[in-house]
């Protein structure tokens, strides 16, 4: 009897500094370090007859007060082919919006341009802003274009 007495005791000791033990998740989560641009997602695997697809150009920071200007290109690691395989409908330099924190970057693509089971690769890079540059990690987005 005394030992169930003691475990009913110790026990609600055992759970006062379990606070530390489990993740607080996203609320509590603060980023602090320099505005940086990053893509996402950084890959994404569509099909050629889909039509198009959109990559988004993300602020990771504070919002600013007045417009950002952000420019991106199309890397030379790509092997799917501008005009051919597909299109940019968002020229560069696209314009984050004061007070946001995304815009798209939106592709179009060419169907028929690819046949049953063959692969491109399309790789898009952010050039940075200005005083704001891109994320050494999230500046390049992969999209896989499939027949």
């Amino acid at each position: 009897m005394k030992t169930k007495l003691l475990i009913l005791a110790v026990l609600p000791l055992l759970f006062l500094g379990c606070d530390d033990m489990f993740d607080k998740g996203d609320t509590e989560k603060v980023y602090d370090g320099p505005a940086v641009v990053g893509f996402f997602p950084l890959e994404r695997e569509v099909n050629v007859a889909s039509g198009s697809t959109s990559i988004q150009i993300q602020l990771i920071g504070e919002q600013r007060d007045s417009n950002l200007s952000v420019a991106f290109s199309v890397a030379g690691t790509s092997t799917a082919t501008a005009g051919t395989h597909f299109t940019i409908a968002t020229s560069s330099p696209v314009t984050l919006e004061s007070g946001t924190s995304t815009v798209n970057v939106v592709v179009n693509l060419i169907d028929g341009s690819l046949g049953a089971g063959e692969q491109v690769r399309l790789d898009l890079e952010l050039e940075g802003a200005d005083g704001v540059p891109a994320s050494e990690n999230l500046k390049v987005s992969r999209i896989f274009i499939r027949g």
